[in-house]
């Protein structure tokens, strides 16, 4: 499914990912997630980068020569936890044979830089893709267009009496909001959200979102008042 930014006809895909012509924008990783949740006293089984690895494997059988995340590549905030240098490494590592790999910055990612300028790789604020900005959307940015993460959009439908959560895509007038890429983000659901994170995003009603959902494939679903008015 596409929709149009500015002009720009942008792909959705089912692996949370959206395509402008060979390349690919993902968001929010959260690499070390896992770790994190066990310093807090919750235990999780390392399996995150597997399940990323899974993903972007889909995503190069498009043949994408270029790879931008758009901030959140790691999760702790204060320092980098030894599973979040070891999982960056990994997955820089299996990017950069295949595809150009651009990182952004997230409001996560403090001391990402050490890791990343082992291979080279710069941690931008930004990247234009002509009239379109990539961020990550924790900064107050003046674009007319852009596409970005950090809002986790997901969204809760009661189907037959049990309620699911599938992550989405939201399209906000001239900004289109990326889900989380880690399996492990469970979303912030649109439905009862009164306000966006992203300081670019605070004017907007949130209820005046475009829902795209990932359920095996792309579903739009409407704007979420009018989701709200039958749900």
């Amino acid at each position: 499914m596409e929709v149009n930014l500015k002009g720009v006809n942008v792909k959705l895909t089912p692996e949370k990912a959206v395509l402008i012509g060979n390349t690919a924008v993902i968001s929010d990783l959260h690499l070390g997630y896992e770790e994190a949740m066990r310093k807090n006293g919750i235990y999780f089984p390392r399996f995150q980068i597997n399940e990323i690895k899974l993903n972007l494997k889909k995503l190069f059988n498009r043949k994408i020569k270029r790879l931008i995340v758009a901030g959140d590549l790691k999760h702790e905030f204060g320092y980098n936890l030894h599973q979040e240098w070891k999982d960056v490494e990994e997955f820089v590592e299996f990017v950069t044979p295949k595809v150009e790999l651009i990182v952004l910055r997230g409001n996560h990612d403090n001391y990402l830089k050490s890791i990343l300028k082992n291979y080279g790789i710069d941690l931008l604020e930004s990247f234009s893709l002509g009239e379109i900005e990539v961020i990550h959307g924790h900064l107050d940015k003046k674009v007319e267009s852009a596409i970005l993460g950090h809002e986790h959009p997901s969204i809760k439908l009661r189907i037959r009496g049990s309620i699911y959560n599938y992550p989405c895509f939201l399209r906000v007038k001239n900004f289109l909001v990326l889900p989380a890429f880690s399996p492990l983000m469970s979303g912030s659901d649109i439905l009862t959200l009164n306000a966006f994170l992203s300081p670019m995003l605070k004017k907007i009603d949130p209820e005046e979102s475009e829902v795209y959902a990932i359920c095996d494939g792309i579903f739009y679903l409407g704007k979420v008042k009018q989701i709200k008015a039958i749900s």
